[in-house]
């Protein structure tokens, strides 16, 4: 997998290959399923059905059904 943080104007941050989400300690995962209020195991597996940026935008679109109702 690559990971690609882009800022303003789509100029890459930051580019890195990871083979897992545990690649030294690249991606604090528990924080992010933190952010993303989600347990650490349900979003690591919602990972491994789909890919990371997928899953983010699932919980992120989750969140904002939620703000909504």
């Amino acid at each position: 997998m690559q990971l690609k943080i882009l800022g303003v104007g789509n100029v890459p941050l930051l580019s890195a290959r990871i083979k897992t989400l545990d690649d030294a300690g690249l991606l604090n995962v528990s924080a992010l399923a933190r952010a993303l209020q989600a347990p650490r195991s349900t979003f690591l597996s919602k990972v491994a059905s789909v890919v990371l940026e997928a899953a983010i935008l699932y919980y992120v679109t989750q969140q904002k059904l939620k703000d909504v109702s």
